[in-house]
C-alpha cells in the first residue's frame, strides 16, 4: 500500500510541470516611409498638355519703297522704337531729279492755264460783240479745259515725286523692338528689299497642337499655365485666343493659339514653353496615381490602418498625369495612409511597420 502512494506522488508532479505553448505573433512587414502616401487636399487641374515656341504676336517688316544708297542708319538691334521714329535714310538722285522736273512741270502748266483763261475771256468778249465767230470762243474754252487737265496731271506727278523723295526717309510704322537690321550705311538697296524687322514683345503667342479628343475641354479664353525655358520654377498665365477650324487628318490634332501677356518684357521670342490647359481646377482630396490598383473591375488601394493593411475600393475624379496625382471622390478620407509603388501589392491583413 505504501508503494502505490509513492508512485502516484512521483507521477503527479511530472504532469503538473507541463505548459501550453504560447501563440506565435504574425510577422511584421517593414515598409519604408517613401512607400507610404497620405491622402491630402490639393489643387487638382485637368486639361490637355501642350508645348511650343513663343513668338511675338505682332511682327512688322519694314521694306524699302525706293532704291538707292543707304546714307545713314539710326537704330541698332534690340533698340526700342516708336511710330514715326527715324530708322535710316536712302539717297535716290533720280527721285530728287524727278521732283525738280515735276515742280517745273507744274509751274509751266499753271502758266499755260492762266494764258488759256485770258485768251478765252478775250475771245468770249469779241464773239459777243460779233467780232469773232462763236466757234472761236468754243475753241478757246476747249483750250482752257485742256490746260486744266495738263495742270492736274502735273500736280499728280509732283505728288508722286514728293512721295518718292519722302520714302527716302525710313521711319518706324509701329512700336516695338528692332529684332533684325538688314542694312548698313553704304549698302545699295532695291525697292521692296527688307530693311528692318520690328517686333512687339508686349504680347507673345504660342502655337501648339492638341488631340481632337480634347476639343470638348477647350475654348477661346480658357486659361493656360506655362513653364518657360530659362525661367525655372515660374509659371506664366496665358489664355487660348484662337482654335483652328480644321483637324489635321494625318495626325488627328488641331492647332490652337495661346496669347501670353508679357508684362515687364521678361520673355523674348524663340523660348520653348510647355504647360497645361486648365479646363478644370478645384481643391480636392488626392493621392498619387502610383497607389492605384486598376487591374480589377473597380480601382482599389491598400490602406494602412492601425498597423494593418486593408484593400479599399475608391471612386476617382480628375486625373493629372503630369503631376502624378488623382482626385479621390469616395473611399478615403483626408489623412488616410496608402501604399504606393511595389508596396501596394502587399496582401491585405498584413501587419506593417513604417520605417
Amino acid at each position: 500500500m505504501k508503494r502505490m502512494w509513492l508512485i502516484l506522488l512521483l507521477v503527479i508532479p511530472i504532469a503538473c510541470n507541463r505548459e501550453e505553448p504560447e501563440p506565435v505573433a504574425p510577422p511584421v512587414a517593414r515598409v519604408e516611409k517613401a512607400s507610404v502616401a497620405v491622402a491630402t487636399m490639393r489643387l487638382m487641374t485637368s486639361g490637355p498638355r501642350l508645348s511650343g515656341t513663343l513668338q511675338p504676336q505682332q511682327t512688322a517688316t519694314i521694306l524699302a519703297e525706293t532704291g538707292g544708297t543707304v546714307v545713314s542708319v539710326s537704330v541698332a538691334e534690340g533698340q526700342r522704337v516708336t511710330p514715326g521714329m527715324a530708322l535710316a535714310r536712302i539717297s535716290d538722285q533720280a527721285a530728287a531729279e524727278s521732283l525738280r522736273s515735276a515742280q517745273v512741270a507744274v509751274q509751266s502748266a499753271e502758266t499755260a492755264l492762266a494764258v488759256a483763261r485770258r485768251d478765252a475771256e478775250r475771245t468770249s468778249r469779241l464773239a459777243a460783240a460779233g467780232a469773232l465767230a462763236t466757234r472761236d470762243a468754243e475753241v478757246a474754252r476747249s483750250q482752257v479745259a485742256t490746260a486744266e487737265s495738263q495742270l492736274g496731271l502735273a500736280r499728280s506727278q509732283l505728288a508722286t515725286a514728293r512721295e518718292r523723295v519722302g520714302n527716302q526717309n525710313i521711319v518706324a510704322s509701329t512700336s516695338g523692338i528692332v529684332a533684325e537690321k538688314n542694312v548698313s550705311a553704304g549698302d545699295v538697296v532695291q525697292p521692296g528689299g527688307a530693311l528692318f524687322t520690328v517686333v512687339d514683345l508686349s504680347t507673345l503667342q504660342l502655337e501648339a497642337a492638341v488631340s481632337a479628343d480634347a476639343l470638348g475641354q477647350i475654348e477661346p479664353g480658357t486659361p493656360v499655365d506655362l513653364e518657360v525655358r530659362g525661367h525655372p520654377g515660374q509659371t506664366f498665365r496665358g489664355s487660348i485666343s484662337r482654335i483652328a477650324p480644321n483637324v489635321d487628318a494625318s495626325t488627328g490634332q488641331v492647332r490652337i493659339y495661346v496669347s501670353l501677356n508679357n508684362e515687364g518684357r521678361r520673355l523674348v521670342g524663340g523660348l520653348f514653353a510647355e504647360g497645361r490647359v486648365k479646363s478644370q481646377s478645384r481643391q480636392s482630396l488626392a493621392i498619387p496615381i502610383d497607389a492605384l490598383d486598376e487591374s480589377g473591375s473597380a480601382p482599389t488601394v491598400i490602406r494602412v490602418r492601425n498597423g494593418m493593411t486593408e484593400r479599399v475600393t475608391v471612386q476617382l475624379g480628375i486625373r493629372n498625369e503630369a503631376e502624378g496625382f488623382v482626385e479621390i471622390v469616395g473611399g478615403l478620407a483626408a489623412g488616410d495612409q496608402v501604399l504606393v509603388g511595389p508596396a501596394r501589392t502587399m496582401t491585405p491583413g498584413t501587419r506593417v511597420q513604417v520605417t
